[in-house]
């Protein structure tokens, strides 16, 4: 999307907003592969609990700020209720029922520990389907599916974060309806964010991880932490907060240099939401792709973890072979879904209230055309009855005598009073058709000339030759 809040003084330097966020997003989705190659592959925690800066989790906060901050924009440049529901039930469904009816119906039955007939037979396997079409009850286990593996049962860890994404587009839409988006009344957002972190900080205060419980099959402590990244994102686009790069650059050098802690814990939600959306926009011109490249990130997150549990059921139990191997089968595997599951799906959009349908992200404006070049300057140029120079009395009252004008100034002085042009050009020779041998075209006769008889008018002499 373009957006008119960075205004670079050198903008050939950077891309497009919306192709920087594509390239975080994928970079991201390749992180995440990263940070479960370790517990997949049964060799502990890849990161340290020590970090106040963890990249899995900074990832993720970073997802749900550029959602908040993209989806403002989608609304308040087509703010039509239906138009905006379909974009996004369009954008999360299809990837996700993809995968999900892949795994239960083609990869589940080749690699069940159950006979055949009866893990068709199981209520677990048409379950995970229908609990996943749902999101907000997702089911992660398949019968008899990667039961032998260091992270054992789990089918697609991944997907756990969908059913908070579905929430942060409900609660969005419900303030956007109610005018949030309009000037005076974007105090909404921030009241909603102010609740989120008030709420985000009694959760904290509780020991124990996820302690708060869960929303059906949502926890409710990681999805109030996401939520504040996601209004924070929004606010970002609602109030045009300034994009600085050496701010973003400010709050992610405090950050690694906190120790992990609750105050760190908070300060990661607003700092690793503002440098992503930073990044963003001032993302290099030089790292310009075509976007079937970067576009896949999210079939890259969907696929990653199911891909990455099959090497571990064949035997891999090494983190760095696990993401050496995991990481470009998921990226093909995103970058497919992107090209014929995603943005086929993307298009039925036109079918929904298609009157004003625009794409996700907005197209860079096209520049303003150069100004024309300012005319010469006219000549003082007086009238023909105005008085010359050598009609003007002297100052003293006495006339001055009048000489004889040449025939060079009196034609002189016709040219720039505009009675005399410039000499005609000579009339162009007569254009000859029908090849080298045809007769010339006989221009047509003036007004004057068909007023004469045809035999008075006299013939052209024929030159002799020298």
């Amino acid at each position: 999307m373009a957006d008119a809040r960075v205004v670079h003084s050198h903008p050939e330097w950077f891309a497009k907003p919306h192709h920087g966020f594509a390239w975080i997003r994928m970079v991201g989705a390749l992180l995440v592969i990263y940070g479960h190659s370790s517990p997949l592959a049964g060799t502990g925690e890849l990161f340290s609990r020590d970090w106040a800066l963890r990249p899995d989790e900074g990832v993720l906060m970073g997802f749900f700020a550029m959602s908040g901050f993209q989806i403002t924009e989608s609304w308040v440049r087509d703010p039509h209720p239906a138009r905006f529901a379909a974009k996004r039930v369009l954008r999360l469904w299809p990837p996700m029922l993809t995968v999900s009816v892949g795994m239960a119906l083609i990869v589940g039955p080749l690699i069940t520990t159950l006979p055949v007939g009866e893990y068709f037979a199981a209520h677990g396997t048409w379950g995970y389907i229908v609990n996943n079409a749902g999101l907000l009850t997702l089911k992660h286990e398949l019968p008899g599916v990667f039961t032998h593996n260091p992270w054992p049962n789990a089918v697609n860890g991944s997907l756990w974060t969908l059913p908070m994404e579905l929430l942060a587009y409900g609660g969005l839409y419900v303030l956007l309806l109610l005018g949030a988006a309009r000037q005076r009344s974007r105090w909404l957002v921030v009241l909603a964010l102010v609740g989120l972190v008030i709420w985000d900080r009694y959760l904290d205060q509780i020991p124990g991880a996820e302690s708060a419980g869960s929303f059906l099959s949502v926890p409710v402590e990681s999805l109030v932490a996401f939520l504040v990244a996601f209004g924070f994102g929004v606010v970002l686009n609602l109030y045009r907060i300034p994009l600085s790069p050496l701010a973003a650059a400010a709050g992610l050098a405090v950050l690694f240099l906190m120790p992990n802690s609750v105050a760190g814990a908070f300060l990661m939600r607003f700092a690793v939401s503002y440098a992503v959306i930073v990044v963003g926009h001032f993302w290099p011109a030089r790292l310009t792709v075509p976007g079937v490249w970067v576009n896949g990130s999210y079939g890259v997150y969907v696929w990653g973890f199911p891909i990455q549990q099959l090497l571990a059921m064949a035997g891999v139990r090494d983190q760095w072979t696990m993401l050496v191997c995991a990481a470009p089968l998921a990226y093909l595997a995103g970058t497919l879904s992107w090209r014929f599951i995603e943005e086929p799906t993307m298009r039925l959009r036109h079918y929904v209230a298609p009157a004003r349908d625009e794409p996700d992200e907005l197209p860079e404006p096209e520049p303003d055309p150069p100004e024309p070049d300012p005319p010469p300057p006219a000549r003082d140029v007086p009238p023909p009855d105005a008085p010359t120079v050598r009609d003007r009395p002297a100052p003293n009252g006495v006339r001055p005598v009048r000489r004889a004008a040449s025939l060079e100034d009196s034609a002189l002085t016709k040219r720039l009073s505009g009675d005399l042009g410039a000499p005609p050009r000579p009339a162009p020779p007569p254009r000859r058709t029908g090849g080298r041998h045809a007769r010339p075209e006989v221009p047509a006769p003036t007004p004057e000339e068909e007023t004469r008889p045809v035999l008075r008018r006299p013939l052209p002499r024929r030159q002799e030759p020298r």
